[in-house]
């Protein structure tokens, strides 16, 4: 009767441990299958990305299914609405007190964490969250820095002082990749910096304090070369990685104006980039395809200037002594006065930004957007500047304690967003997916797409 007993208990142990066993081999087939499930919409989502990017939203009236590792993606198309400017925030302790460096579709932030290191950080991606960050270790103060392609990354050069030395160190989102220390400090407060590569692929510096005299430094060996350039500019690599100016021993004469800006682009509608300068008098235009120089000095002070594709093209205002101001635009062969529409003359103050009939830049510590129609949005203020830090236009940035406000492309306005709804078909069943919103901007003549899903901040 016992032996029976114990057998039935076997039995009973054994059925429930197989029941048990098959319930966790069910549990973990569920889990594997929706984890595929999930993959393949990411995939999917990836997929749609591209074609909106590629073909616009147009595509968004099409059949968009996707079939990735036995799942087929659906995606049905749910409305169209304006996405709005794009913008973000980047949480950065003392932001105010850390050197920010917008660098091509990312931005850098070097901040001092203690006396013997430095938090070199990376944001990127489509919400802009910290991608990438390492610790430096040096007791130098991070100074200034500025955007370079190094071995086809972007990274940045940034430059690091003490009451009697500096560094110059070259950085990626891989970390350090060269330093280099210097004898005796390089910046000045009106100092202006552009980095490029050689011909041999070794990273270079070129730090003027606006004068049409500067140094390019070596960022391996150290070594310097005085290097100058016309009246009125000042030696900067320019678009195509070539060095604007020519190795020299002489030094820049003290009455000539300061450049106070300097911007690249096809000023003048032949294919080629140029590289304008602005100072406190002059605008300055070198031809890329001539290698000229086409100049407007009225004998005002120059007061705001810009390019505005689509429209006047690269102009400026001049203030005279009498209090008239007075407004010039680059033609074929140099700048003529014109009478510009009235939002151009709204109390622009330095560089601002236009496409058509859309300027952005900045008016009473304010950085604004305007129309012609007289449309007018406040965008940013405080603590502000500007950079390309997502590869398109120049965005705008305004600092804080607590990190930096951004605002992408404004020149560009609003963008769409597109909302679609996934539903996922696997092994013959079927499931309903996230919703995905894209938010589609054009931006230099190409479309810019970012993903996020509904409910998720962008």
């Amino acid at each position: 009767m016992i032996a029976l007993l114990a057998a039935v208990v076997v039995m009973l142990a054994a059925t429930l441990l197989i029941g048990l066993t098959r319930k966790m081999v069910n549990s973990h087939i569920a889990r594997l299958e929706t984890a595929q499930i999930t993959l393949s919409e990411n995939s999917a989502t990836d997929g749609l990305a591209f074609l909106l990017a590629e073909q616009g939203p147009g595509v968004a009236a099409e059949q968009l299914q996707f079939d990735l590792a036995g799942v087929s993606t659906e995606f049905s198309h749910l409305g169209t609405a304006t996405a709005g400017i794009r913008t973000g925030f980047y949480s950065i302790e003392n932001a105010v007190r850390a050197v920010l460096i917008p660098a091509g579709d990312r931005l850098i932030a070097a901040q001092r964490l203690d006396g013997s290191t430095v938090l070199i950080t990376f944001f990127s991606g489509e919400s802009f969250k910290a991608t990438s960050e390492f610790v430096f270790e040096t007791d130098l103060q991070p100074v200034t820095g500025t955007p370079i392609l190094y071995n086809g990354e972007q990274g940045a050069v940034i430059v690091f002082e003490g009451n009697d030395s500096a560094l110059i160190c070259v950085v990626t989102s891989q970390g350090v990749q060269t330093q280099v220390f210097l004898d005796s400090p390089v910046i000045s407060s009106t100092s202006m910096l552009s980095a490029g590569e050689s011909t041999d692929g070794t990273p270079l510096v070129i730090i003027t304090r606006g004068a049409n005299l500067g140094t390019l430094y070596n960022c391996e060996s150290g070594v310097p070369h005085h290097i100058s350039s016309p009246a009125g500019t000042c030696p900067v690599f320019l678009a195509d990685g070539s060095i604007f100016g020519s190795f020299s021993s002489g030094t820049s004469s003290m009455g000539i104006a300061h450049v106070v800006d300097v911007f690249d682009g096809d000023f003048n509608n032949d294919g080629r980039d140029d590289m304008a300068f602005a100072t406190r008098y002059s605008l300055s235009v070198f031809s890329g395809a001539t290698s000229g120089i086409l100049s407007s000095s009225p004998g005002g002070s120059l007061t705001c200037w810009g390019s505005v594709g689509g429209r006047t093209g690269l102009c400026g205002m001049w203030r005279m002594p009498n209090g008239q101001e007075k407004w010039f635009r680059l033609g074929y062969d140099g700048f003529t006065e014109f009478i510009p529409e009235m939002n151009y003359m709204l109390g622009w103050q330095g560089r601002f930004y236009g496409n058509g009939s859309t300027l952005t830049g900045f008016i009473d510590g304010r950085a604004v957007i305007v129309s012609s129609s007289g449309y007018i949005l406040e965008l940013l203020s405080g603590e502000m500047f500007t950079g390309n830090a997502d590869g398109g236009d120049t965005d705008f940035f305004s600092l804080s304690e607590d990190g930096v406000d951004a605002c992408f492309n404004p020149v560009n306005g609003d963008g769409l967003r597109l909302s679609f709804s996934a539903a996922n078909r696997y092994r013959g069943s079927e499931s309903s997916g996230e919703t995905h919103l894209f938010s589609i901007y054009e931006s230099q003549g190409e479309r810019r797409v970012f993903h996020t899903l509904e409910g998720f901040d962008q």
